[in-house]
């Protein structure tokens, strides 16, 4: 059976004098993305969900059964 996982990961949304923090934010999703992709994980979907004050991203990510480990 497939397995299915999600991620969320919610970045603000800074002015100039707090980008280091927002890209912070979004390295640390990309390092999420890739831990799962060594686990055998492929990205299916992606969701940015904008607010006033914060972008949440959740991603959906499957794996197949013989990449189980």
């Amino acid at each position: 059976m497939q397995s299915i996982t999600t991620i969320t990961t919610i970045v603000p949304i800074v002015d100039d004098t707090e980008i280091p923090r927002q890209l912070r934010k979004l390295a640390e999703r990309d390092e999420d993305l890739r831990n799962h992709a060594r686990s055998g994980y492929r990205l299916a979907n992606t969701v940015a969900i904008t607010g006033p004050e914060f972008v949440t991203f959740v991603d959906t990510l499957t794996r197949d059964p013989e990449t189980l480990n």
